[in-house]
């Protein structure tokens, strides 16, 4: 395709990829749905179609009843990596947060227009504007930040000065990792407990190095001994083990995070339950 960092070279193989998404994901692709996504001509439309399968040959048949180019049953994608969160955008929704993820609406007849997929829509759990600024630049600029936080050891909110220097996403929500002066020691705040923050101006002059951000560990994860031989080979599919293991790196300050999601032992204290369930209704 020549040189990617020409725009027009770019666009090109972007509209290949798109061909190659519906070919394999849709199991159908034709020139009018080039045309609707990208505003081409059908002449144009023709020309993407013949030279995916000249890159791709025997990745799609072509079907004259229908008039349309059908996926092969043996495709195999070259110009990008599928994965399901693709289909899902491309079949019934756009960007990386697909209408089908919503409630579904119900026509007049009593169908529902969308009920093929469904999510898990957690609470949105985030701070005001003003402090996600404040304390971003404070880590982008090395500058001290005064934070009113609310913290879970029982202690009142209060406020304390911090240097953060970095983010981290444990699954759910964002914290800063951040030097306390008032523990003397990094820690992680949780955006959405940050009550109020000042506006930086004060440098920071953090006395040591943040050695658990910048460590890295390699973690190793094997199906649990008291699993049937069976379900042991199910969880080595599931992960995509190698060799029966799941080996990967993480930074030591998110291990835990990590560990947790993947249901095994922090080592951590039992924190007592911060919500409990009042009641289901139907």
């Amino acid at each position: 395709m020549g040189n990617l960092t020409n725009p027009e070279q770019w666009a090109a193989m972007e509209r290949l990829r798109f061909v190659e998404r519906c070919a394999f994901w849709r199991g159908v692709v034709n020139r009018q749905d080039l045309v609707g996504a990208y505003g081409l001509s059908a002449t144009q439309a023709t020309s993407d179609l013949q030279k995916f399968q000249e890159l791709n040959p025997g990745a799609l048949n072509y079907n004259l009843n229908k008039k349309r180019y059908e996926g092969s049953p043996s495709m195999r994608c070259t110009l990008h990596k599928p994965r399901i969160e693709e289909a899902i955008a491309l079949c019934f929704g756009s960007g990386d947060a697909p209408s089908a993820l919503t409630r579904p609406v119900t026509e007049p007849s009593g169908q529902e227009t969308s009920g093929f997929v469904a999510g898990v829509e957690l609470p949105l759990r985030t701070a005001a504007p003003d402090i996600q600024r404040a304390v971003f630049l404070g880590a982008i600029q090395k500058l001290r930040v005064q934070i009113e936080y609310t913290s879970m050891t029982g202690k009142k909110p209060g406020w304390r000065w911090i240097a953060p220097h970095a983010f981290g996403h444990n699954g759910y929500r964002w914290h800063v990792r951040a030097w306390c002066e008032q523990n003397e020691e990094f820690r992680d705040f949780v955006l959405s407990r940050i009550k109020a923050a000042h506006f930086p101006i004060h440098e920071a002059a953090v006395p040591v190095v943040d050695s658990e951000w910048n460590k890295w560990v390699t973690v190793k994860v094997i199906p649990g001994s008291g699993l049937s031989e069976d379900m042991q080979k199910g969880i080595i599919t599931d992960y995509s083990m190698r060799s029966g293991k799941l080996i990967f790196e993480v930074r030591k300050a998110m291990l835990k995070y990590t560990l947790r999601h993947l249901g095994l032992p922090t080592g951590d204290t039992p924190i007592p339950p911060q919500l409990e369930l009042l009641a289901i209704e139907e």
